[in-house]
């Protein structure tokens, strides 16, 4: 679609985004002098079986945040159509997606992580009072400006009071951030917003998600198993005031949880006033919690695994390859996400879709290839066998739901199987509709690399690196 000049009264001036609903331009409104983000969705152009769903919750979107003023909500100003294109006039922020600093494996303070997730659950408190709840609290949905200032954005599948947007049997949302209820199709209330803020701090505390796999495997974790404690994932010597707090916030029973988004704020800042002892090899002592930076643990792979990489990389690269293995082993605790790493390597597609599938072949009867250390490496107490169990199960899971789809040698032609592996990737961040999204792509291409492409257009720019990544594709 050729960009407009402009829209009502606001002129544009670039292209801020895509998504899967439509184009973020960057704005201007000459009356006020003041720049604007403009989220737009051109009617003509949406897929027959997504137009009515896409188009209610974008006015929904504008509905939702028309009513809430807060310092960290994402405003919007106005909302028109013209032209066959509808659009939410909202307040430009300058800042980085949550997601993208969770991408970059970035390292917080638990204060840093204090005044997020203080401001998250503030904003969340003050929608709920308004009658509003979000139902798609994830990072890709939350802003950090370069002071700091946290903004809660996307509204487009809020809850407005009774509206009919969902209706009970149906299931909204981003999978791996959802609560039991919405996982059910159930009535939400304030607390499912408390569950996905929960899951967004114990994101930020290990490196990675409560509940992870398959759809359908998420989907039933996040319903009937407790999630691993943070602190035998992050490798800190973390009070268990921490994982108390992470069980209650991720509780199957609502009202189980905390209350109110207020309450869970409350209970956090009591925990960030916790003494914890830390030791430098020589001494003990105790210091502020909010002093502690939330490293993620120097991944602990066994010496076979790592050999077995090696030589299947040597064979493409030659000596080079034992380097490479060793820097992208301390860059993870994921067997697919090793290979992935390794095969960025190779610059020839035919070869790197061998090493590939060389590669998953030496996996697909073995672990997850981590070791189990026999003493604590980051003194958290103990339970380091069990933190390498549960790093391995999680692998082998991600394993047994499929193979990653990986490299695309160009012009391999789609086959079904492809397609399906594909859509169990989408289907993680974008849930059933991922279903009408493949299907739709598929009618357009017989190409493997043309087909991901057509996909990752209906994520948003933060999801679609992630998704892409996680596939093994070219990040573009």
């Amino acid at each position: 679609m050729t960009q407009p000049e402009r829209l009502g009264k606001y002129e544009i001036r670039s292209v801020l985004g895509k998504g899967a609903m439509g184009v973020v331009y960057l704005g201007f409104d000459p009356f006020i002098d003041r720049q604007v983000a403009i989220k737009t969705i051109r009617k003509d152009t949406l897929d027959p079986e997504l137009a009515a769903q896409f188009m209610t919750r974008f006015k929904n979107e504008a509905r939702a945040v028309g009513r809430i003023t807060h310092a960290n909500i994402v405003g919007v100003y106005d909302y028109g159509e013209e032209g066959g294109v509808a659009y939410i006039v909202m307040e430009y922020v300058e800042g980085t997606g949550l997601r993208e600093y969770l991408n970059r494996r970035a390292s917080f303070d638990f204060a840093q992580l204090v005044a997020l997730m203080s401001q998250l659950l503030e904003a969340l408190e003050f929608a709920h009072r308004c009658g509003v709840v979000h139902r798609d609290i994830k990072p890709s949905n939350l802003i950090v400006t370069h002071t700091g200032v946290l903004k809660v954005a996307d509204f487009g599948v809020a809850r407005v009071d009774m509206s009919n947007l969902t209706l009970t049997g149906m299931v909204i949302g981003t999978p791996s951030y959802m609560s039991p209820e919405q996982c059910m199709g159930n009535i939400v209330d304030p607390r499912s917003d408390v569950f996905s803020a929960g899951v967004v701090m114990y994101e930020l505390l290990t490196g990675q998600r409560p509940f992870g796999g398959t759809l359908e495997s998420i989907t039933y974790k996040i319903c009937h198993e407790e999630p691993v404690p943070p602190s035998r994932i992050s490798g800190l010597s973390m009070a268990s005031e921490v994982d108390q707090l992470i069980a209650k916030a991720l509780a199957k029973r609502p009202a189980d949880r905390f209350p109110s988004a207020r309450a869970f704020r409350e209970a956090l800042l009591e925990v960030a006033r916790i003494g914890v002892p830390v030791t430098d090899g020589n001494a003990m002592t105790v210091v502020n919690i909010g002093t502690i930076v939330l490293q993620k643990p120097a991944p602990y792979w066994d010496d076979e695994t790592l050999t077995t990489a090696e030589h299947q990389l040597a064979q493409f690269l030659g000596p080079m390859a034992r380097v490479l293995v060793r820097r992208a082993a301390a860059r993870t605790h994921d067997r697919g996400e090793l290979c992935a790493l390794l095969s960025e390597s190779i610059d020839d597609p035919d070869t790197r879709r061998k090493f590939v599938d060389a590669f998953a072949h030496s996996g697909s009867n073995a672990s997850s290839g981590l070791a189990q250390p026999t003493n604590s490496r980051h003194g958290s107490g103990g339970g380091a066998q069990e933190r390498a169990a549960a790093v391995a199960s999680q692998s082998g899971q991600a394993a047994a739901a499929a193979h990653p789809p990986g490299p695309i040698p160009p012009g391999l032609a789609l086959d079904a199987a492809y397609i399906e592996q594909v859509n169990a990737q989408l289907a993680v961040y974008l849930g059933p509709i991922a279903r009408v999204v493949t299907k739709r792509a598929a009618q357009r291409t017989t190409s493997r690399d043309e087909f991901v492409r057509l996909v990752a257009e209906n994520l948003g720019t933060q999801d679609r690196a992630a998704f892409l990544r996680e596939g093994g594709h070219a990040v573009k």
